[in-house]
């Protein structure tokens, strides 16, 4: 640079100077004596510029200033913040209408409609989506490891192949027919080995010890058909341990299309309850119609048959009487359908108890019988003593006294000299030929 130059100036450009009436000596030794002050109070202010001399004061206009001044916020009152209610926009009223701008009123009353719509939105929204935040927390808490999920995942298909391969319809369509097929090739495999006995205790062996899973073509191959002398027998043999092995490989593929994943084991369990539901409303049918040949006489009867008021009346009263056994058989049956072994424990008991009922009934008809029976006997001696007593009156005219004395003429008269009654008839004539 060259001697020329004037040196480069650090110091602060003024803007506004005013003047404070301290001569220049008198300013020059207050700047010396405050020199180490502001230069303290400077550094306490991160890179601030050098404080102006003691006889000036600086006011720097907003666009030259170097120094950033940080201005508090207005305080704002709380009654600012204070949230507004849908009954504080309620109180509002309604503007007064304007002559020459008549659809401000009618935008007024817009804005507090659309202003309670979007409250009522907000508040749906809020409470949705705090509902979604406990839900997600919730399953946070409950989220599986991969570890877990897997070993939920393999618990569950061994699930679904047990529940499967244990339902009774295919126990008996796929898993029984293999058992039937097993005992029948290890009877054939006794009727062609040479040594009967042994062949029996081995067969009975093999049965009571191995399932014909645990049986493989090999062992079938060396154990069994290997050992057969004659080759007739053994191509017989062979040809069922070929069928067995087919049928295992049909059940096994059936077991693994319907419980391989979830959704083929829900449709196997659908299409099973619906196949259920038709076969017992059709048992149910078929047994209802049965069943109604027994009691055709509290069955429902058609009141447009009576002939007469009563017979109506009479129909009519039979009809409430069989409404009120029906919907006892159709509770029971819904018990039954619903409530399952409990339900078939209540309908067997109410069962015995009908048959001890109707025992009891039984012997009070009987009894009834009896005595009816007994009534007629003695009415019918009644009214032959009643007979008696008229025809004496009729031939006498008078009645026998108690005395005893024979008071008709002819000497046929009742005697009462016996207390038993009975034998004061033997030898009245009664004039149709009894005596």
């Amino acid at each position: 640079m060259p001697d020329d130059d004037p040196p480069l100036s650090s110091t602060v450009t003024e803007t506004v100077t005013t003047d404070t009436g301290a001569d220049k000596e008198t300013a020059a030794s207050l700047n010396a004596q405050f020199e180490d002050f502001w230069k303290d109070e400077d550094a306490k202010t991160d890179g601030a510029p050098e404080a102006p001399g003691a006889g000036q004061e600086t006011k720097e206009k907003p666009e030259s200033r170097s120094r950033t001044e940080t201005k508090p916020e207005p305080k704002i009152p709380d009654s600012e913040h204070k949230e507004i209610s849908d009954e504080d926009i309620d109180k509002w009223g309604d503007l007064e209408e304007d002559p020459q701008n008549p659809q401000i009123k009618k935008q007024f009353s817009d804005i507090k409609a659309l202003w309670h719509q979007d409250r009522a939105r907000a508040k749906a929204e809020a409470e949705r989506a705090a509902k979604l935040e406990r839900e997600l927390e919730e399953t946070r808490k409950n989220a599986w490891t991969p570890e877990q999920k897997a070993d939920y995942e393999h618990a569950a298909a061994v699930r679904r192949k047990f529940d499967f391969a244990s339902d009774p319809e295919f126990v008996q369509r796929f898993h029984q027919p293999i058992i039937n097929t097993f005992q029948s090739l290890l009877a054939e495999t006794v009727e062609a080995l040479p040594d009967r006995a042994a062949a029996q205790a081995w067969a009975k062996y093999i049965a009571e010890n191995y399932a014909p899973d645990a049986l493989d073509k090999n062992w079938w191959n060396h154990s069994v058909i290997d050992k057969i002398p004659d080759e007739t027998d053994k191509a017989a043999v062979r040809q069922g341990v070929a069928n067995l092995l087919r049928m295992q490989k049909e059940r096994d593929t059936e077991i693994n299309r319907r419980s391989n994943d979830k959704s083929s084991y829900d449709n196997w369990i659908k299409e099973r309850d619906e196949s259920r539901a038709q076969y017992t409303q059709k048992e149910v049918m078929a047994e209802i119609g049965i069943q109604e040949q027994k009691i055709k006489e509290i069955l429902r009867k058609d009141p447009a048959e009576a002939k007469t008021k009563e017979e109506r009346e009479a129909i009519e009263k039979h009809n409430e009487r069989f409404e009120k056994l029906n919907g006892h058989f159709q509770d029971t049956m819904k018990d039954l359908s619903f409530n399952g072994p409990r339900a078939m424990v209540r309908a067997a008991v109410e069962a015995t108890r009908a048959m001890y009922i109707e025992g009891e009934y039984k012997k009070m008809e009987d009894e009834l019988k009896a005595t009816k029976k007994e009534r007629d006997q003695l009415r019918s001696e009644l009214d032959k003593i009643g007979g008696a007593r008229r025809r004496i009156s009729h031939t006498s005219g008078t009645p026998p006294t108690a005395s005893g004395k024979d008071n008709s003429k002819n000497g046929t008269g009742l005697s009462l000299r016996d207390l038993d009654v009975r034998k004061s008839f033997d030898s009245f004539d009664w004039g149709d030929g009894s005596k």
